[in-house]
């Protein structure tokens, strides 16, 4: 069955915290073990926003992209989903651009971006996180970056995002908005999850949503278990989900997962457990791989460029 995956933090591991791949929750061997096909792999902007490096972080990432031993789709995609292992690129944290355009196509000509998470956790040239109290949408150059991701083919990631940017979003990309690794707020109140109005919007957009596999989206209490997960999946499905449903692991940014999820060869035991409760095989099939698969060739069909 072909896998995707639609975050991990592993170059940011590699490249700026200078572990050694083989220490790393995704490494070659261990995805294909767990028959992923296709590895998200973001450049993480950094903690500090944009007081910190975040250009030179993402410099940095683009150097170690081979570091993981994956190859990258730096071009179009195949027609058909891979049978081993490959990789593509997208940021998480904005602020990375500084507020350019000319930084966007700098990145997308060096590594075809195929999403772009618009905040982390501060305030940037873009707009509003979750974890602000800011009741304000995209700033005027997040506006316009909506418009020349459009032209790219880059899906607006709101993950992250404050609510009102999430709204501004919905509104004004072309691209249907996505969110690569965030859960159901209504079964973990967590600030980073979905409310039901925003998975409505997502569905009837034909985004994504990937489940996040960090303990505190998945869950209120201290632990969370692959029934969790399940959990959150079956809330999306029942909200008209199955078509944007995915995975968004998290892998390589998180220190607390369910147990037998910490890694990508715990997928086998999460298809199972979907299996086990009834859903259907081309449903699992759309879960694990093919409307991460499908939204990435949605918006690379609409590149204008």
């Amino acid at each position: 069955m072909f896998i995707a995956d639609a975050h991990c933090d592993t170059l940011y591991r590699i490249a700026i915290q200078h572990d050694a791949p083989e220490r790393c929750m995704i490494t070659a061997q261990r995805l294909a073990q767990g028959q992923v096909g296709l590895q998200t792999f973001a450049m993480f902007a950094g903690g500090q926003g944009v007081k910190g490096h975040p250009y030179e972080n993402g410099q940095a990432m683009l150097a170690a992209r081979d570091k993981p031993g994956v190859p990258l789709y730096l071009r179009a995609l195949p027609d058909d989903p891979p049978g081993t292992p490959h990789g593509v690129l997208s940021i998480e944290g904005g602020e990375m651009l500084e507020g350019s355009l000319e930084r966007l196509h700098e990145f997308d000509e060096a590594g075809r971006l195929r999403m772009i998470a618009l905040t982390w956790n501060n305030e940037n040239q873009i707009g509003h996180s979750s974890k602000e109290d800011s009741a304000e949408g995209l700033k005027p150059f997040g506006l316009r970056l909506l418009g020349e991701m459009d032209r790219l083919g880059i899906l607006p990631d709101c993950s992250h995002l404050n609510e009102a940017g999430f709204w501004d979003v919905a509104e004004h990309a072309a691209l249907p908005p996505i969110a690569s690794h965030s859960n159901l707020k209504r079964l973990c109140g967590h600030r980073r999850n979905l409310t039901d109005e925003q998975v409505k919007a997502i569905v009837e957009r034909g985004g994504f949503i990937g489940i996040n596999f960090y303990a505190p989206f998945l869950s209120d209490g201290e632990n969370a278990t692959l029934e969790d997960v399940l959990r959150h999946i079956d809330g999306i499905a029942q909200l008209g989900g199955i078509d944007v449903l995915g995975f968004g692991s998290d892998f390589d940014g998180i220190e607390a997962w369910p147990e037998g999820l910490g890694d990508p060869t715990g997928f086998a035991g999460l298809i199972d457990l979907l299996e086990k409760h009834g859903y259907s095989q081309e449903d699992i099939a759309k879960i694990a791989g093919k409307n991460l698969w499908n939204v990435m060739k949605r918006a690379e069909r609409a590149r204008k460029a």
